[in-house]
């Protein structure tokens, strides 16, 4: 006879085999979807199906969370009918649907791949359409390339390389050790240094903008070196006989520095005093070099070749005017003398020009003006700008070039002409617009 604490343990346990059960059928087998339907339902439009099943797994971003219910063949394809759980509700509408193969043996899945993390999300009978589903490649379409590519290599083509491979490595043992753990350690330094790395990227960005903003300049190097190619491509023979010939005289030069050995150590230290004082001279040697073409084409206009004897002659002209007319007046006791006489005659002391100035030309000690202060040598003829290196001889652009010069102190006194190199070193030695008179 069974007990009372006998039938209290067998109820027992068949209770927690009920719960037991239930929960395995619910959970694995879900049975709980013949009771209770806590999903949405979304057909996915396929070519074909890729090798899914009923009852596949559903999957998002490697989670699982649905599964195949139902594969309907179409007219022109296979429709794949995806359960996917209710609290799975925040999936993009515009996510690609793909059949995947879970391992080498098969046990094909469906991946669902977001495009994007805003909405609309997919709802009860959304669809996903067959320009977004992908299947795996088929096994005999691999399996067909596979096979031409096997048949497309030469057999003997094939052995030469498994020979020479054979070769290449043979003995090579030690050596390809030591290349695997150096490339080991490489990647254990690479890994400490991370963030230094990162930093470099990122700071290279400032050089590759630096190269950007300097296409210009790099064009113009590339055109400049593409023109001194093309230069030396078509000297190329005279560089040739150069080369040939270059060594006897570099022979010839070198005995010429050894004989010159000490005079020329001597020149070359003179000639550094020299090259400082050029170097403080640079803007008058720059006004010479730049206007001193303009006064030769103006001297051609002086010296010309004679048309007669072919010879260069200088030719002046002088432009005679009535106005204003020469002074007469308080000359008139004065007699006129012959060129060939040559006797001698008091001088007579009280002739001079008696007329006012506003009548003719007047002369004479007594209508000189009032002494006054030297002007300098008056406005220049032409200005040079060393900015743009254009020559102008317009008087506004000469007046705004040179400036206000500063003039010597008072406190020189006589020795006002030491402002002629004073006042280059006061102003910090800044190189002014040259200029021409």
């Amino acid at each position: 006879m069974i007990t009372r604490r006998t039938k209290v343990q067998l109820l027992v346990f068949a209770l927690i085999t009920l719960v037991g059960v239930s929960f395995v059928g619910a959970r694995y087998a879900r049975l709980d979807r013949l009771v209770l339907d806590q999903s949405y339902t979304v057909v996915a439009h396929f070519a074909d199906s890729g090798g899914a099943f009923q009852g596949a797994e559903v999957s998002y971003r490697g989670v699982r969370v649905g599964e195949v219910s139902e594969l309907v063949l179409t007219d022109d394809g296979v429709d794949i009918v995806l359960d996917i759980d209710d609290e799975f509700d925040d999936i993009p509408a515009d996510a690609h649907a793909l059949v995947g193969n879970r391992s080498a043996v098969g046990e094909q899945y469906v991946e669902l791949q977001p495009q994007s993390d805003d909405g609309p999300f997919l709802r009860e009978d959304s669809e996903i359409s067959r320009d977004r589903t992908t299947t795996p490649i088929q096994t005999d379409t691999l399996l067909t390339h596979l096979d031409e590519t096997v048949r497309s290599v030469d057999a003997d083509d094939l052995r030469t390389v498994t020979s020479e491979f054979g070769l290449a490595f043979n003995g090579a043992g030690e050596d390809l050790q030591t290349i695997l753990d150096s490339s080991s350690e490489f990647i254990t330094a690479a890994e400490q240094n991370f963030d230094v790395t990162v930093d470099l990227i990122r700071d290279s960005n400032t050089v590759l903008n630096g190269q950007i903003d300097s296409e210009g300049a790099f064009r113009r190097f590339a055109r400049d070196l593409s023109a001194f190619s093309t230069t030396v491509a078509d000297n190329d023979d005279d560089l040739r006989r150069l080369i040939d010939d270059g060594s006897l005289g570099a022979n010839e030069l070198r005995t010429f520095l050894e004989a010159n050995e000490v005079e020329l150590g001597e020149l070359i230290n003179n000639l550094v005093t020299t090259g400082e004082i050029v170097v403080k001279h640079l803007g008058g040697i720059e006004q010479l070099l730049v206007i001193y073409p303009y006064v030769v084409e103006g001297g051609f206009t002086v010296v010309s070749k004679s048309p007669g004897t072919g010879l260069y002659d200088a030719h002046f002209g002088m432009v005679l005017t009535e106005e204003p007319h020469v002074c007469i007046g308080g000359y008139e006791g004065t007699d006129r003398r012959s060129p060939l006489d040559g006797s001698n005659r008091p001088m007579q002391e009280g002739a001079g020009c008696t007329e006012p100035a506003s009548k003719s030309n007047a002369r004479g000690a007594q209508n000189i003006q009032a002494p006054r202060a030297a002007t300098g040598w008056g406005e220049a003829d032409f200005a040079h700008d060393p900015e743009t290196g254009a020559v102008t001889s317009d008087p506004a652009e000469i007046r705004r070039l040179l400036g206000e010069r500063p003039s010597a102190p008072g406190t020189l006194g006589e020795d006002s002409w030491k402002w002629l190199y004073l006042e280059p070193l006061l102003a910090g030695g800044v190189t002014s617009p040259t200029a021409a008179r």
